[in-house]
C-alpha cells in the first residue's frame, strides 16, 4: 500500500509542474494570438491610409490644375491623375451632384450621371461616398473621394486588400457614420457592424480587434477564430510529445530536401552557364493593324534533370547566383547564332533581348553587344532592348545606359509595365520607345476585374508620350480585337504561338502569312 501511495504521489509531483506549465502556455498563447491579430488590424489601417492618401494627392493635384473645367488640358490632367495614383480607377470634376467629366468618362455633361448626397463629410471639407453605382453598370460599386468639385474614384476592396495567409475577417468602417465600407471576401459584414457598435457583444471562440486611424477617418474591425490547442489545452501535453516528434522529424527532412535541392539546383546553373547549355526560345510579336509577325522576344530556358525550370525559378537562382550578366551574354551569343540568317535576309524583322537591371548601372553590356553586332550584317534596330520597371530604382544611373542603347540604335522597351514602379515623370524622362502591357492586364480584358481598365490608360497614356504599346499575353481573338481599336500596336500570345525554338520560329515565320483582319 505504502508502495502505491509513494508511487501515487510522485506521479502527481511529477505532473502538477506540467499542468500547470500547460495552462501558463495556454494563457502565453492566448495572450500571442490576440497581439497578432492586433498587428495584423494595425497592417490593415495602413494600408487604408496609403488607399486614402493616394486619392487625397490626387484631389490636391487636381485643385492645383488651371485649366478651365473639363477643357483638353484639364481632361489630359485627370487622365494623368488616374493613371499615376496607384489606388485610383478614375478622377473627375462635377457641379453640385452631377458629373461633368472624368479620365474614363470624358466629357459627361448631359448624360443624366448624378450621383447622391454624400455620406459624410470631414472638417477638411473631404466628402465622402461609399457606395456609388458604377457609370459602367459593373456590380461592384465606387467609393468617391471629393472636394471643391473634383473627384476621385477608388475600389472599396483595395481598402481590405491585405495579404493574410491566416484568412480572418477583414472590415473597414467609417469613423464619422460608423458604416461598414468594405469588407473581405467571407466576412459577414453585419457580425463586423456589430462588433464595431457594441466591442462587449463578443463570443467566447473568436479574438477581435478594433483599431483606428489617427489621420484617416477610417477603423478596421477584424476576427480570427481561438486556437484549437488554446481552447483544448489538456490535450496539449499529448499532443506536444506525438505531434511535436512527428513535425519535427518531417519538417526537419524537409527543409533538409529544400535546402540541398536549391544549393543543388544553384550549382547545376552554374554548370549549364559554364558549359552554355542555357537555351533560347522566341515568341513571335504580331502587327495588330495587318497581322504581319515583325519580330520575336527572346526568352530564356533549362532543363534541368530531364524537366524544364520555370523561367521565375531560373531567374531567382541566377540572380541569386550572380549568373544574370554571363546568362544575357549568352542569350545575345544565341540570337546571333540562331536566326542571324534570318535577320540578314529580313532587315525589317527584330528581337528583344531582356537586360537585368544590374546591366542598367554600367556600360557592360552595351559594350558587349557594340562588340558582337559589327560585321554580323545584322542592323542596330534588329536588337531591341526590353527593361523591366525595377530599372527605375535606379534612376539617375541607368537614364544613361538606357539613352546610350537607343543613340546606338537600339530601341527600348519596359517590360511588364503596369507591375513594377514606374511614374509619369520617369516616363516623361527616359525616353523609351514602347511599353508592354502586362499579361495580368490583358487577362482581364472583358472582365468585371478591378484592374479591367488598366490597359485603355496604358494605352492612352502611351499615345500621349508618343511610345508604342505591345500588349502581351494575348490569347483570344476578342482581346486582340479590343487591343487593336483602343489603339495598341502590337501583340504576343499564345493566340499567335507559344515560345518558339529557333529552327521552329523559322518554320513558322516562313509559313505565316498575314490577314487583313483578324476575324
Amino acid at each position: 500500500m505504502f508502495l502505491l501511495m509513494s508511487v501515487a504521489l510522485a506521479s502527481v509531483a511529477a505532473l502538477v509542474p506540467v499542468v500547470v506549465s500547460v495552462r501558463v502556455a495556454e494563457q502565453e498563447a492566448d495572450r500571442r494570438e490576440q497581439e497578432h491579430l492586433l498587428a495584423f488590424a494595425r497592417a490593415a489601417v495602413q494600408r487604408i491610409e496609403r488607399v486614402m492618401t493616394d486619392a487625397i494627392e490626387g484631389i490636391q493635384e487636381m485643385e492645383a490644375q488651371t485649366d478651365p473645367p473639363c477643357s483638353p488640358g484639364n481632361l489630359l490632367a485627370l487622365r494623368r491623375v488616374a493613371f499615376t495614383h496607384r489606388y485610383v480607377k478614375d478622377a473627375g470634376r462635377r457641379v453640385g451632384n452631377t458629373r461633368l467629366c472624368s479620365a474614363l468618362l470624358g466629357d459627361a455633361y448631359g448624360r443624366g450621371l448624378t450621383l447622391p448626397e454624400p455620406d459624410w463629410q470631414g472638417l477638411d471639407g473631404l466628402e465622402y461616398w461609399f457606395s456609388v453605382r458604377n457609370p459602367f453598370a459593373a456590380p461592384r460599386p465606387e467609393l468617391l473621394v471629393g472636394r471643391s468639385g473634383h473627384y476621385v474614384s477608388l475600389d472599396p476592396q483595395s481598402m481590405v486588400d491585405v495579404v493574410d495567409l491566416e484568412r480572418r475577417d477583414l472590415a473597414a468602417v467609417s469613423l464619422g457614420t460608423g458604416r461598414l465600407v468594405a469588407a473581405k471576401a467571407g466576412t459577414d459584414p453585419v457580425e463586423m457592424e456589430r462588433q464595431y457598435a457594441n466591442p462587449s457583444a463578443r463570443d467566447g471562440s473568436h479574438y477581435y480587434a478594433v483599431v483606428r486611424s489617427a489621420s484617416m477617418p477610417f477603423a478596421v474591425v477584424t476576427r480570427a477564430p481561438r486556437g484549437r490547442l488554446v481552447s483544448n489545452w489538456p490535450l496539449l501535453l499529448g499532443l506536444c510529445i506525438l505531434t511535436g516528434l512527428a513535425i519535427g522529424t518531417a519538417a526537419g527532412a524537409l527543409t533538409l530536401r529544400l535546402v540541398s535541392h536549391r544549393f543543388s539546383l544553384e550549382w547545376a546553373l552554374r554548370n549549364a552557364v559554364k558549359r552554355r547549355q542555357i537555351s533560347v526560345h522566341y515568341q513571335p510579336i504580331i502587327a495588330l493593324a495587318d497581322q504581319r509577325c515583325v519580330g520575336a522576344e527572346a526568352l530564356l530556358r533549362w532543363q534541368h534533370n530531364g524537366e524544364m525550370v520555370s523561367p521565375e525559378l531560373l531567374l531567382s537562382v541566377a540572380g541569386r547566383a550572380g549568373l544574370m550578366a554571363q546568362i544575357t551574354d549568352q542569350v545575345l551569343d544565341n540570337v546571333l547564332q540562331d536566326i542571324g540568317d534570318w535577320l540578314r535576309s529580313h532587315p525589317d524583322f527584330y528581337v528583344s533581348v531582356n537586360v537585368d537591371v544590374q546591366d542598367l548601372k554600367t556600360r557592360r553590356f552595351f559594350d558587349v553587344l557594340e562588340a558582337r553586332l559589327p560585321g554580323t550584317g545584322i542592323g542596330a534596330r534588329q536588337i531591341r532592348i526590353e527593361i523591366t520597371e525595377h530599372a527605375f530604382l535606379e534612376a539617375e544611373a541607368a537614364r544613361g545606359i538606357i539613352q546610350a542603347f537607343r543613340d546606338a540604335g537600339h530601341p527600348v522597351y519596359i517590360d511588364d509595365f503596369g507591375t513594377g514602379y514606374s511614374s509619369l515623370s520617369y516616363l516623361q524622362n527616359f525616353k523609351v520607345d514602347a511599353l508592354k502591357i502586362d499579361k495580368s492586364f490583358t487577362d482581364t480584358i472583358g472582365r468585371d476585374a478591378a484592374s479591367s481598365t488598366v490597359a485603355p490608360h496604358i494605352i492612352n497614356m502611351a499615345h500621349e508620350l508618343g511610345f508604342e504599346v505591345v500588349a502581351e499575353g494575348v490569347e483570344h481573338e476578342a482581346q486582340a480585337r479590343y487591343l487593336k481599336e483602343r489603339g495598341a500596336q502590337y501583340a504576343q500570345g499564345w493566340l499567335y504561338s507559344r515560345a518558339l525554338p529557333a529552327d521552329a520560329l523559322v518554320r513558322f515565320l516562313e509559313a505565316w502569312h498575314p490577314v487583313p483582319e483578324a476575324a
